[in-house]
């Protein structure tokens, strides 16, 4: 396995281990946050772990023939 591959595979690893363990939080918690119009701001952290992974699921960019 290639460095860059187990980079990405650790990467993945420990972003779904955040957004699980963040998950079990907001589950478990003892607040109500669906019953106020400010619960969705517990929401708001879920963004940059989908972020991590549409950059790296991302596709390369296709390489462009320049002719000059």
């Amino acid at each position: 396995m290639s460095l860059n591959r187990a980079i990405r595979w650790l990467i993945i690893g420990v972003n779904t281990l955040g957004m699980a363990g963040f998950l079990f939080w907001l589950i478990f918690s003892r607040e109500r946050i669906f019953y106020t119009q400010e619960g969705i701001l517990y929401f708001l952290p879920f963004l940059p772990f989908f972020f991590v992974y549409f950059y790296v699921f991302r596709t390369p960019p296709a390489e462009e023939d320049i002719d000059d």
